[in-house]
């Protein structure tokens, strides 16, 4: 087996042991072995292994240690690892309308190749559909003459999430202004501009995006609570708020630029103070809402918080003037 398939079959290994049963049984349907899942199972029986994830995992390793070429089955378990497991960063543009004509998984693969090839950049190019998004794994021959060793690509992934306002996520962040560029021409838009949301957390990304924009189309007032409130009433209200569905927001930076004569009579006005505070942790707005629960936030509760889950963004500006 060549050195770079060697390095694709470790990779493809890596990855695969993150799986769960239920989402191994789902990449075998999507990589087109031939081997069926009962076939698996069977062989790990035979084996007198014990049916579990890693000896599962063996058996297809091995299937695909005598298959001949393993480069499309590499693409595809590092797009379907990336829908699965939201464990890295994900930044954001918004882009002018796209041509609805073009959300097709094909058509956008077949226009991304082709900008690709008239650009002379050899590529591979993959897209799937996964709950109404469409998922982009582009891999770039990077290699250069002096280079000795041999080592992968950089792969480079993106998210289309059609809606009234279409938002374009990708990883990693330093990704060419180009190759943005290609995939936002993919679907028949022409501009894009960073938006202010970056998170571990796709689905909750796309979630808080909705949230924002049904907000403002009904125009959405926020919940007021009674001035003589009770602690059931804080427990309803936030819920109100919050509602059940999840959202998760890994960073939140609350930044404030306010003229010190507002605090102090000894200040000349126009002096000003910018700082910020950023809250960091496995999801943002749940901790929010343990605050608010809790009395360690009490009410009147800043406007920040009690617009955290329509704000679709993962900071807010605040102005403080006499």
């Amino acid at each position: 087996m060549a050195s770079l398939e060697k390095l694709m079959l470790d990779k493809i290994l890596l990855k695969m042991k993150r799986f769960n049963m239920n989402e191994l049984q789902q990449l075998c349907k999507i990589l087109h072995l031939n081997l069926d899942w009962k076939d698996i199972i069977n062989l790990v029986s035979e084996c007198r292994m014990r049916l579990s994830v890693a000896n599962v995992v063996s058996v297809i390793h091995q299937h695909l240690k005598d298959s001949e070429s393993i480069e499309e089955t590499y693409h595809r378990v590092m797009l379907v690892d990336t829908i699965f497991h939201q464990n890295s960063q994900w930044w954001t543009v918004t882009i002018d309308k796209a041509n609805k004509q073009l959300l097709d998984k094909e058509i956008i693969r077949n226009n991304i190749e082709a900008m690709l090839n008239k650009l002379n950049i050899k590529s591979i190019t993959y897209v799937m559909k996964c709950n109404k998004l469409f998922w982009v794994l582009i891999d770039i021959n990077e290699t250069k003459r002096k280079q000795t060793a041999i080592k992968l690509n950089n792969l480079y992934f993106f998210t289309i999430a059609p809606g009234k306002v279409f938002h374009v996520f990708y990883k990693p962040q330093n990704i060419e202004n180009r190759l943005l560029k290609i995939v936002i021409k993919s679907v028949g838009a022409s501009k894009y501009k960073p938006y202010s949301l970056s998170g571990k957390h796709l689905q909750s990304m796309v979630n808080l995006l909705e949230d924002k924009n049904r907000n403002n189309e009904k125009n959405t007032k926020v919940p007021i609570l009674a001035n003589n409130h009770k602690e059931e009433d804080v427990q309803e209200y936030v819920q109100q708020l919050f509602g059940e569905k999840c959202r998760v927001l890994n960073q939140f930076t609350i930044n404030v630029e306010s003229d010190l004569s507002v605090f102090s009579n000894n200040s000349p006005a126009g002096k000003m103070c910018r700082t910020n505070v950023v809250l960091k942790g496995d999801s943002v707005i749940d901790g929010v809402k343990d605050m608010m629960l809790s009395g360690i936030l009490q009410p009147p509760y800043p406007d920040w918080a009690t617009r955290l889950p329509v704000l679709g963004k993962n900071c807010v500006n605040i102005n403080i003037r006499p």
